[in-house]
């Protein structure tokens, strides 16, 4: 996939600006707080419903103004075109994302037409945050490909809410008597159980699917020090589960124990069990000991361990979407350069050589001198205050 042109207006701090972009490599360089990572955040708005910085549609829209507008012309692999377009309008709280002149009334059936892969700063709490930010970043990942799993997701998250409304709102109001309330959510837990197995199967599935482009990405930024190794973590799976599970084994498991925690959830108010509550542990294997990332890693153990990471999420989209027309994914880098020393960010201009579109944002021209060399079509944007001009 490529995004050829980007058209913002009231966006951020860009008021009326039009870009042409390189079907290659994308520099765009300035001070910070210039709008660098807002033309990537608009380009996230395009292909993903949502920004990847979690921003709010009200927040942006530029000062003084009532709405904004982005749209994106894009080239699958085999040359055909598309538009779309996100608009957002303030007072009313609206927004609406239209493609080729049609409107999308379902994000689920739009996510993975225009396949991402984003890197930023904020992505160092995949390894260092809470476990939210890990399930979220491979729930998108894995949607991206997977127009079932996104579709159980979202049925999954849905129940998930209407149970905890049920939960919170009997803990303040004591409508139901226990025995009410403990059927009541009994609806909900037959509700998700098939659900929440199928969840839960399909990471397990992708955790082996994905280590092998990890580990060779880590290997080609990093050297063969140690491997990274992902593990997925679960109340309801035992070490044995993991190389040997099935539907069945697994429904009577969590079927269990949403009996067991039934209590307790009626007392917090809260479903307390479930693949919203799993998580996923990032490793090293030195020598065969294994060390927690986010316990045991220095500052650039966990910035190598993201970089791969995300680099290797290019190659598991681009696998799994080529016998597709859609095309590899378009790869945003956002300050990903700064704190890494001059023979990395060697390293990582090599690996994304042969990747399809990059975009690039940094503070520092020189990086530019790096990564040129490496790509065959370029072009340089240098950002102050909303404006921009190709170099």
């Amino acid at each position: 996939m490529i995004l050829d042109d980007l058209f913002l207006a009231d966006f951020k701090n860009y008021h009326n600006c039009s870009f042409s972009f390189s079907p290659k490599l994308n520099f765009i360089y300035g001070e910070n707080g210039n709008g660098k990572t807002n033309i990537l955040e608009a380009i996230s708005m395009l292909c993903y419903t949502r920004s990847f910085l979690q921003n709010a549609e009200a927040d942006c829209v530029k000062y003084g103004e009532s709405a904004f507008e982005i749209t994106g012309s894009f080239r699958n692999r085999v040359g055909s075109k598309s538009t779309v377009k996100f608009l957002y309008h303030k007072e009313e709280n609206v927004k609406q994302i239209i493609c080729d002149n049609d409107k999308v009334t379902r994000s689920n059936d739009f996510i993975g037409r225009f396949p991402l892969v984003v890197l930023s700063p904020y992505d160092l709490k995949l390894t260092m945050g809470l476990q939210q930010d890990r399930r979220r970043n491979f729930d998108m990942l894995i949607s991206q490909i997977s127009r079932v799993y996104l579709n159980d997701l979202r049925k999954y998250t849905k129940i998930i809410k209407q149970k905890n409304s049920l939960l919170k709102d009997n803990l303040i109001t004591k409508r139901y008597s226990y025995k009410e309330l403990k059927d009541l959510v009994g609806v909900w837990n037959t509700e998700l159980l098939d659900l929440a197995v199928k969840l839960m199967i399909r990471r397990l599935d992708f955790i082996e699917e994905f280590k092998s482009y990890i580990a060779a990405c880590f290997e080609r930024i990093a050297g063969s020090r140690y491997t990274p190794v992902i593990t997925y973590q679960s109340e309801i799976l035992e070490e044995a589960d993991i190389s040997d599970y099935n539907i069945d084994s697994l429904k009577v498991k969590l079927e269990k124990v949403l009996d067991e925690k039934l209590d307790a959830e009626i007392k917090r108010g809260i479903s307390l069990t479930g693949p919203h509550r799993d998580n996923y542990l990032f490793y090293m294997n030195k020598s065969g000991e294994m060390y927690e990332m986010r316990t045991s890693a220095s500052q650039g153990e966990h910035k190598t361990f993201v970089v791969a990471l995300k680099l290797s999420e290019f190659g598991y989209i681009n696998e799994n979407q080529k016998h597709t027309n859609t095309g590899e994914p378009v790869l945003l880098l956002d300050d990903v350069f700064s704190e890494l020393d001059k023979g990395r960010i060697e390293r990582i201009s090599e690996l994304i050589t042969d990747f399809n579109q990059v975009f690039v944002t940094t503070t520092d021209k020189d990086h530019f001198g790096i990564l040129k060399n490496n790509f065959n079509d370029s072009k340089t944007f240098y950002i102050v205050n909303g404006t921009a001009e190709k170099c």
